[in-house]
């Protein structure tokens, strides 16, 4: 457990819980897996809501955001009144959220504060000169540095007033200039600078068609205004857009949705060419005959993930060279002939050696590898040369009969010669074999094959592989 609701807390549920203990705690509790994009995307929203109340803000983390107090006291009478606003404009965007507010001349005692305050009681204001008396009764957890903290509990120390009693000098002696900001952070003298930015743009435009549309160009034309506006909207704002999620609506109530990346930047044309090929996508996968009237398209969606400052992509001063050139004639040979006319080699993880690259679109960056550990992943080298097409040869052992794997993944045999067409060559030495056996759930997609390492006479390494009683050379290490 990284965060919890309120109502999750009043039940005894705690962030650092595992989840057995908090189902136990709260049967009926609804957990979600973590996503820092998400909730990135969903605290956005948040801000361009707050935006509309104070135009500039110092984004902590996705959820924790800080702001001078100061203009809008002034703005709206108090610190009280100005903290109410707040928290009703958090909850028209967020109407689930729950707004804290604490307010201090010390970012660090501001944030304390507003982690110390309750739903009953969401604003918590420390008075100027005050913040070490406050920071006194805080624990140590909330300095943020587990070791430390950990390292201070073996000596008898639970609150920032005890850490702060053992004095500058001490604490400087043994944690070094590490304990010496902890020292200022727990006293409320942490200095840290509130580096304000303009609230973030709103990434997200959905545009209604005037009309359903079953051709990809009358769509691609209904869009063409309004994709220009989107794109200099974005821009004037000062981002760039390098990955993008669109979702296209039909009339049957189908959505289609497809994350594209660009090696530099979209442009508006840009936009409508992945418009294009995402429909056209869409329209291939309709089952022949399920319908005799096409789907029609009502309306397209863009939203920019995570865009970008553009001023970290303005050409150098003597231009980007050939990048740039290669980028724009691939670019325009992709808008000739469809996002499949022009791919690109990209690698990612797999066990076998055919399923260590993929050829993808060009500029389109997604990310092949396999989410966390893969068991029976080729180690490390890999081989240099793979072949496209496995190659049938013999394996025969000392026997002279053909090299097979038992049941306990066993060689019948140390392998003596290996066999390719006319051409035989002895093997030297050879390691294996290594059972790999993938999607077993699958009838359909199930493959079980043996894998074996082996030296020729030539010192040229084979990586081989044993597939329903044959075997065939995978790759080659140069």
């Amino acid at each position: 457990m990284t965060e919890c609701s309120a109502d999750a807390a009043d039940a005894g549920v705690r962030p650092g819980m595992k989840r057995r203990e908090a189902h136990t705690l709260l049967p009926r509790l609804v957990l979600i897996a973590q996503d820092e994009h998400r909730d990135r995307v969903a605290f956005d929203r948040v801000l361009s809501e707050l935006g509309e109340y104070v135009p500039q803000h110092a984004v902590l983390e996705p959820g924790l955001v800080a702001l001078g107090a100061r203009g809008v006291e002034r703005f709206y009478g108090s610190e009280e009144a100005a903290g109410r606003m707040l928290v009703d404009a958090l909850l028209r965007s967020e109407p689930l959220a729950q707004g804290r507010i604490g307010i201090a001349d010390d970012l660090f005692t501001a944030v304390t504060a507003a982690h110390s305050t309750s739903v009953r009681y969401p604003l918590r204001r420390v008075e100027p000169g005050e913040q070490e008396l406050f920071l006194a009764e805080m624990p140590l957890e909330v300095l943020g540095e587990p070791d430390t903290v950990s390292l201070l509990q073996r000596l008898g120390l639970q609150t920032l007033g005890d850490f702060v009693g053992l004095g500058l000098d001490a604490i400087r002696e043994r944690l070094g200039v590490p304990g010496e900001r902890l020292f200022q952070l727990a006293t409320g003298n942490s200095g840290t600078p509130l580096l304000l930015r303009d609230a973030p743009e709103d990434t997200r435009e959905r545009m209604e068609l005037p009309e359903s549309c079953t051709l990809v160009e009358q769509v691609a034309f209904g869009l063409k205004a309004r994709t220009q506006e989107y794109e200099s909207r974005l821009r004037a704002a000062g981002v760039v857009i390098t990955r993008l999620r669109i979702r296209v609506g039909f009339d049957d109530g189908v959505e289609h949705e497809k994350t594209w990346s660009h090696p530099r930047f979209f442009q508006a044309t840009d936009l409508l060419d992945r418009v294009r090929w995402q429909l056209e996508q869409a329209f291939r996968d309709v089952p022949d005959g399920e319908s005799e009237v096409p789907p029609a398209v009502t309306w397209v969606e863009y939203e920019a993930l995570d865009p970008e400052d553009i001023a970290s992509h303005e050409p150098g001063l003597w231009g980007s060279g050939p990048d740039s050139r290669v980028h724009h004639v691939l670019s325009r040979v992709q808008g000739l002939v469809g996002a499949q006319g022009v791919l690109t080699g990209t690698p990612r993880k797999g066990r076998l050696p055919g399923d260590t690259h993929v050829l993808t679109a060009w500029g389109d960056h997604e990310n092949q590898e396999a989410s966390g550990p893969l068991p029976g992943s080729l180690p490390s080298p890999l081989p240099a040369t793979i072949f496209s097409t496995p190659r049938e040869v013999s394996l025969l052992g000392q026997d002279g009969d053909a090299v097979a794997v038992s049941s306990r993944a066993e060689l019948s045999s140390p392998p003596q010669w290996l066999i390719s067409g006319s051409r035989r060559v002895r093997v030297t030495s050879w390691a294996g074999p290594w059972p790999v056996w993938e999607k077993w759930w699958d009838p359909t997609r199930s493959r079980f094959v043996h894998r074996l390492q082996v030296v020729d006479e030539q010192g040229m390494g084979w990586l081989m592989s044993l597939c329903d009683q044959a075997w065939s050379l995978e790759a080659r290490y140069d």
